[in-house]
Order: structure tokens, then C-alpha cells, then sequence
């Protein structure tokens, strides 16, 4: 006996794999619309509470050690300590201090920690040195008046620092 295959056509129509084609897209772009709202919403792109604004403050106090001598203001003052070995804040407590009485904002701080400003350390205060920018050599805690872009006087201790900004 011979048997016989029977071979099964399946047809479909165009439509209804059109149809097919919509869904599986359908199904792709919700989820990628879900992925997308999961993430914003835990990045803080998308949020439901009211509009928060937050205010843009310009932070031009911090400067870089090789930026001493270079300030537009022709009588200023400059700062250099560590920031992260000032732990009870003295020197930034001097800076709001002394913005707070004079108004002024002409007192600039350098954080002796960063390594750009590493070149511009003294080994002890018999180092220091204040003739010009490719010379100079301060140690952490010092204060420069600086006027027309020259040194006129400079203190390494915190007392003598606070006498020379308040008088």
C-alpha cells in the first residue's frame, strides 16, 4: 500500500498578516513608551508633584591657583587653604564673615587640595614666594592682597589673616 502525504497548505491573507505586523508594532512601542516613563521618572525627568524651580547660582569665588593674578577687581584678596582639612569651616566662615560686613565679593578662595593647584605649594612658609604667577609658592591657609595684579602683602597665619581682612 502507498501512503499518501498529505500536505497542508495554509493560507493567509494579506490583512491578516497586516494585521500581525500592527500589533507586534503596537506591542514594541508601549514598551518602549513604558521603559522610557520608568526611567524619567526615576531620574527626575518627569515629575508629578508642582513645578520646582531651582535657582541658578554662578559660583565664581572658587579659582584656580594659577588664576591669582589675574582678576578684573584692581584691589582684591585671595585665599588659599584646603578645603577638605578645613573640617570646623574657619576659613569659610572668615569668607562669609567678611562678604557679610563689607558687601564685597572681592575675597577669592583656592583649594589647596585640587591637584591644578598643587604647583603653587610651598614645602613650609621659608618657601613662600610672590613675585609672579610662575614663581609663586604659598602654603595652605594664606592670604594675598593683591592690588593692579601685584602681591602687596601676604599672611600664613589665621589670626594675622583675620586682622588684614578687618582691620
Amino acid at each position: 500500500m502507498s501512503k499518501r502525504v498529505r500536505k497542508e497548505k495554509s493560507y493567509t491573507s494579506d490583512s491578516d498578516e497586516m494585521t500581525r505586523m500592527i500589533k507586534v508594532l503596537v506591542f514594541v512601542l508601549i514598551a518602549f513608551g513604558a521603559f522610557y516613563l520608568i526611567f524619567a521618572i526615576a531620574r527626575g525627568e518627569i515629575s508629578f508633584g508642582g513645578k520646582k524651580t531651582k535657582e541658578v547660582e554662578i559660583q565664581n569665588v572658587e579659582i584656580l591657583a594659577g588664576e591669582t593674578l589675574n582678576r578684573t577687581d584692581s584691589e582684591y584678596y585671595v585665599l588659599f587653604f584646603d578645603f577638605k582639612e578645613d573640617k570646623t569651616g574657619k576659613y569659610e566662615n572668615l569668607y562669609n564673615m567678611y562678604v557679610n560686613k563689607t558687601g564685597l565679593r572681592n575675597l577669592y578662595l583656592v583649594d589647596t587640595s585640587k591637584k591644578f593647584n598643587a604647583n603653587y605649594l610651598a614645602e613650609d612658609e621659608t618657601k613662600i614666594v610672590t613675585n609672579s604667577i610662575d614663581d609663586l609658592k604659598v602654603v595652605s591657609g594664606t592670604l594675598l592682597k593683591i592690588n593692579a595684579g601685584n602681591v602687596t602683602t601676604y599672611k600664613t597665619n589665621y589670626e594675622e589673616v583675620k586682622t588684614l581682612l578687618f582691620g
